[in-house]
């Protein structure tokens, strides 16, 4: 820092050589007790009222000889005993307003310029503050010292990201005015020799969700297209230079490893601040890295060869667990992240800086739903081997266990037995954890079995080779008969302790003859109660409501007749059915119910005769 005398918010150096933020008087450039610096006098001028507050006024005035500045400040103070929102103004001074006027002139006397300004104070509060956070520096602050100052790492203060979470991720920057969000999922590997990262998010000016696999122990990178179904394997895990605040997405896989680094000692203490608005309490570690990031040309994209002058790195982390239990000999450390954020300097004349020529961007990441629970299903890539024609089988098998009861149990732990089960299938096979994907674990209420079900993905993918398959691994068919024979032998088997703090152990075997292609499997080991499904046709239903009102009309019948017979009533007489019949159609005219004309006739002719034959007898 420059010590400005004139300039109260400037830093002051103590008597033992170190630097601090100046008195209150100071600050209000009020008066100054410092004899390194030019006297400053308050004369009092009386009193007066300002805002309704009887106050007493204060006038000091500064002269800077070396370029002809003349400052002259009217201060007015709360007098005593006023009662205030806090309480009577006691012994305390108790800033109301200040009226600033400067000028400067020339050497000959003449007045270049005035300048006024009014200084209102509200909410004072004399006293203790409410809470450490209303010191803290402004997000993205930091504080170099030439020597004496501390610096930690994240590992010294508790920032340890795991070896393997699950996170989600909210990105913003100060040239974008949407929200940039995906998914992170990562798994350090053993030793970090298998690092793996998998994010899922949408592309720039896209409709299709993609997933990034960076497969760091093979050098591949799985593209997927989760829409499609389809997928591009290429060489390499590095990311080209982009803009950190045009794509930040990209940007934060290609750093990755400068912000999950915790062992280098480069960062400083900032204290506690409010997250999130107040809803959360974070602690905050700043850093700053030189040179950083490289700059794009955002009409080509392509690296213009310079750098940013700085970047300033922010993290803040809360303790998600309240009750959560220090590890042995150590403090509880932070286990949430909360935010990251990077504020980007540039000067645009580094032979003239000054804070009118200084350029700045700032980039946000924000982390939710974080989870250190992942499963191998997290970095599946068989949906590449089944787009690509790759080899790959699924299947099956019987796990023995020798206790009843267990696996449906509360002391089991199911995600170790995935990974005990995960374990030995590499081990048996000989092949690399990647290849084994898509485990399904579950166990028949009718037995003490527990099935398996996996995926078998073939030679890992070598974009280069004329097979695009790794020549150097053994195939899938390969690894299965490696399976069988380790089944068959009894070797596969393992054992797991119960989470209740007792020394029982479960014993895990593989039924010797188990291993089968996954639909060969359930058609040979279908276990479980025998049911049966009943299913009629249209016609069966319509013929069953015909027979049933044929039967019936006949139980109406025979309950008549047996109530005819107890009450003794003769039966109703039926008509003798004759012994021939003749075709009635003929006789039938569905058109005209009259008798026809020529018929008539002939009738009223024959009864005419008939009169006149019995009147002449």
């Amino acid at each position: 820092f420059v010590i400005y005398s004139l300039d109260g918010t400037s830093a002051i150096e103590l008597e033992d050589n170190s630097w601090h933020i100046r008195p209150l008087n100071e600050f209000f450039l009020f008066s100054n007790d410092d004899q390194r610096r030019p006297l400053i006098q308050p004369k009092y001028i009386g009193q007066s009222t300002v805002r309704g507050i009887p106050v007493d006024q204060w006038e000091t005035c500064i002269i800077n000889r070396g370029n002809l500045q003349t400052f002259r400040r009217t201060w007015s103070f709360g007098r005593k005993d006023f009662v205030t929102p806090l309480g009577p103004i006691r012994d305390l001074a108790f800033p109301v307003q200040a009226i600033i006027n400067s000028s400067i002139m020339l050497t000959n006397g003449m007045r270049v310029a005035q300048f006024d300004e009014v200084f209102n104070v509200y909410s004072y509060r004399p006293g203790i503050i409410e809470s450490p956070e209303q010191l803290a520096p402004p997000k993205g602050v930091f504080c170099r010292y030439d020597s004496g100052q501390t610096l930690v790492s994240l590992q010294d203060a508790g920032f340890t990201w795991p070896d393997r979470f699950s996170v989600r991720v909210d990105a913003s920057s100060s040239r974008e005015t949407r929200w940039h969000r995906f998914h992170l999922r990562y798994d350090r590997g053993r030793n970090g020799g298998s690092k793996r990262i998998r994010y899922d998010y949408l592309p720039n000016n896209g409709e299709d969700f993609e997933s990034i696999i960076h497969d760091y122990g093979n050098d591949l990178t799985y593209i997927i297209d989760r829409r499609t179904g389809t997928c591009k394997i290429n060489r390499g895990v590095q990311y080209p230079d982009v803009n950190p605040t045009r794509d930040p997405i990209s940007f934060f896989i290609q750093n990755e490893a400068k912000f999950f680094d915790s062992g280098n000692k480069i960062w400083e203490v900032n204290g506690i601040r409010a997250c999130r608005g107040n809803s959360i309490k974070c602690s905050s570690l700043v850093s700053s890295i030189d040179n950083f990031p490289v700059i794009i040309e955002p009409d080509t994209g392509k690296p213009t060869g310079e750098t940013w002058d700085a970047t300033n790195v922010e993290y803040g982390w809360s303790a998600r667990s309240i009750v959560a239990q220090a590890a042995a000999g150590g403090d509880r450390s932070f286990d949430y992240p909360v935010y990251l954020y990077l504020k980007l300097y540039r000067l645009d004349d580094p032979n003239n800086p000054s804070t009118t020529n200084i350029r700045t961007e700032d980039v946000e990441y924000e982390f939710y739903e974080m989870s250190h629970e992942l499963t191998s299903n997290d970095f599946d890539t068989s949906i590449c081997y089944r787009s690509g024609d790759l080899e790959y089988l699924h299947l099956g098998f019987i796990l023995k266990i020798d206790q009843d009861n267990i696996v449906d149990g509360n002391h089991l732990n199911r995600r170790f037995l995935e990974m005990d089960v995960h374990f030995n299938l590499a081990d048996k096979m000989g092949i690399r954890f990647s290849r084994i994907t898509d485990i399904d674990i579950f166990h028949e209420n009718a037995s003490k079995d527990v099935n398996v079900f996996f995926t078998l993905l073939g030679p890992t993918p070598n974009p280069e080779s004329p097979t695009l398959v790794s020549e150097n691994e053994i195939t899938a068919a390969v690894a299965r008969d490696n399976l069988r024979k380790a089944i068959d032998g009894g070797v596969f088997q393992f054992s797991m302790r119960l989470t209740d703090n007792s020394t029982t152990f479960i014993q895990f075997r593989a039924l010797n003859g188990s291993l089968k292609d996954s639909k060969q499997f359930m058609s040979s080991h279908a276990v479980g109660d025998v049911g049966t499904k009943e299913s009629y046709s249209s016609g069966a239903q319509a013929g069953a409501v015909i027979g049933g009102i044929l039967v019936g009309l006949v139980a109406g019948i025979l309950i008549a007749a047996v109530i005819r017979i107890v009450r003794k009533e003769p039966m109703p007489n039926i008509p003798i059915l004759p012994s021939s019949f003749t075709n009635p159609l003929p006789n039938i005219n569905f058109y005209n119910k009259k008798p026809p004309t020529d018929a008539k006739a002939t009738s009223d002719a024959k009864a005419t005769s008939d009169a006149k034959a019995t009147s002449d007898a």
